[in-house]
């Protein structure tokens, strides 16, 4: 492992990446679960998140200080299946990355629109493993982390990141970050953003932080939503 961290080291103090801003497309998609599809209540709904899935797209954009991951609208689409599955993503609303804080505004209906600032800390409690896989042409490595849910009963669901150490960015999909390379492949329990197209420029896109609505934690805005449904 340590000979892996500091071949990543290198590798990144090494590259030289002069561009100032740039945008990331992903394409999104829900793997199959057996005992979803099979579930009486749930298999229905499960499957029409598979379907539209296949037509989300996500744009991850940056400047040198900020990225915002946000959902690429496409209003041509099946009502249900797309409602199901960008529930799945849990990218409804912008996802920004700024000082190594996530920001969101509230997503559900049982809140007023913008009502919370969800802000939290970025989770970099990521494992390094050896595994490398080519993504788009590049040499992408391995790390697993847990998003964990927290409503009474604690689930904690597996993430697996492929990071590109050849683009030095720290950032990645919904909200996730803190590694020495852009995440190319997000896989948070069964939902996957692979990417699709990059683009960088040397022209700095302007990126505006959410200002509007109460700040709170998302432990603290889960908690509300549990109590309020």
């Amino acid at each position: 492992m340590k000979y892996l961290l500091f071949f990543i080291a290198i590798l990144s103090s090494t590259f030289v990446f002069s561009q100032k801003s740039g945008t990331i497309t992903y394409n999104f998609k829900i793997l199959e679960d057996e005992k979803f599809i099979k579930n009486e209540v749930l298999g229905k709904f499960f499957l029409q998140a598979i379907e539209g899935a296949k037509h989300l797209k996500f744009e991850l954009t940056f400047n040198d200080s900020i990225s915002e991951f946000k959902l690429i609208k496409n209003m041509s689409l099946d009502g249900g299946n797309l409602e199901m599955a960008i529930i799945d993503s849990r990218a409804r609303k912008e996802i920004y990355i700024f000082k190594n804080k996530i920001y969101c505004n509230n997503s559900n209906g049982l809140f007023k629109e913008n009502e919370f600032l969800i802000i939290d800390p970025l989770n970099q409690n990521w494992v390094f493993t050896n595994e490398s896989k080519i993504i788009d042409g590049y040499t992408c490595y391995k790390a697993t982390n847990e998003y964990i849910v927290d409503n009474g009963k604690v689930f904690k669901h597996p993430v697996i990141a492929w990071f590109c150490p050849q683009i030095p960015i720290a950032i990645g999909p919904r909200g996730y970050g803190g590694l020495p390379g852009l995440i190319l492949e997000l896989q948070e329990w069964n939902s996957v953003f692979g990417v699709e197209k990059i683009v960088f420029s040397n022209d700095v896109k302007e990126i505006i932080l959410p200002k509007e609505g109460k700040i709170i934690s998302e432990q603290e805005y889960q908690n509300k939503f549990e109590r309020s449904r």
